[in-house]
């Protein structure tokens, strides 16, 4: 049964139906003035006056400890929204001393802000998806309002996290988001200023668009030639032979890094190794390439150079 359908939009409206041999009565539950949920009851026999009663009490009492529900989670909603609007305002220090103090999780950096919309009418479930993703609540990322039709979410960069947004985004019928690269605390309001820029310039509704994406496709169709293709191989040619008498992925390790930003513990991480084993690691791959990593050309160099192989 689709409660839905019924039409019950309002709390003056119940529904009484038939099905199958049963009599069903649908009862709206009140919340701050709206329908928080349902009450369904069903049986062969119609109620008596007495139970009909018994169910009247039934649904203030469900609707009193929904209200109760309401309160706390509108109370943890606007905590959430304070500590975020502190980090993209540049206080992230602060922000992290008062999540400790209020108890709650704050995610680990580096981090990603994105920018999520949809139509007003479809924003309080949008923050509400958010809010309620298994995978985005287990890194800790934090769900709010931002402005009238946008939620922010603040979360750590870790592996499958953008599929967590996507997964958001097609829960909500005309949502759509961009996000941010990995970033220091520090730089999360340049961040978000690069995720609204992407979000606006990427009207399609139901996509996710990671920010570096954009600027990698326009860059792409620069360089998507067959020298530059001719170079990328070239320059990742000693670590594609290496793979050939080794069990060891170095291309997917030095793509991990580099799309870490060279943020050694969060690649360890996301490679699911000891950072001890990313820096051995690493140091074969400065070898093998006769390169230095923390040299920040170098690694755009690099990282161009897979994106060409990616898209060969």
């Amino acid at each position: 049964m689709d409660i839905e359908q019924l039409g019950l939009v309002d709390l003056q409206r119940s529904a009484a139906l038939t099905i199958g041999e049963d009599t069903v009565a649908v009862l709206p539950l009140g919340v701050q003035g709206r329908v928080g949920g349902y009450v369904v009851v069903g049986r062969p026999t119609a109620l008596t006056p007495a139970e009909r009663s018994v169910l009247t009490t039934a649904v203030g009492l469900l609707s009193l400890d929904l209200h109760s529900q309401w309160d706390l989670r509108e109370g943890e909603r606007r905590a959430r929204a304070a500590l975020v609007h502190l980090a993209v305002s540049g206080e992230a220090d602060l922000a992290v001393r008062l999540a400790d103090t209020l108890a709650v999780p704050f995610p680990e950096p580096p981090v990603r802000v994105a920018v999520l919309g949809a139509p007003q009418e479809r924003l309080p479930a949008l923050l509400q998806a958010a809010e309620d993703h298994q995978a985005l609540r287990m890194v800790c990322a934090l769900a709010a309002r931002h402005e009238s039709d946008r939620v922010l979410v603040l979360l750590s960069a870790a592996v499958g996290e953008t599929r967590s947004l996507e997964e958001v985004l097609m829960r909500v019928p005309q949502s759509r988001g961009a996000v941010s690269d990995a970033t220091p605390m520090s730089e999360l309001p340049e961040a978000l200023r690069r995720a609204q820029a992407v979000f606006h310039a990427s009207p399609a509704s139901g996509r996710l668009v990671i920010a570096q994406d954009l600027v990698t496709a326009g860059l792409l169709r620069h360089l998507g030639t067959p020298d530059a293709h001719g170079w990328g191989a070239s320059l990742l040619e000693p670590l594609v032979r290496h793979a050939g008498r080794s069990k060891l992925d170095l291309v997917a390790t030095l793509r991990v890094f580099l799309s870490h930003n060279g943020l050694v513990d969060a690649s360890a991480s996301a490679l699911g190794i000891h950072r001890h084993t990313l820096r051995y690691r690493l140091n074969k791959i400065a070898e093998l390439l006769g390169c230095d990593l923390d040299n920040p050309t170098v690694r755009a160099e690099l990282w161009i150079a897979l994106l060409l192989r990616e898209h060969s």
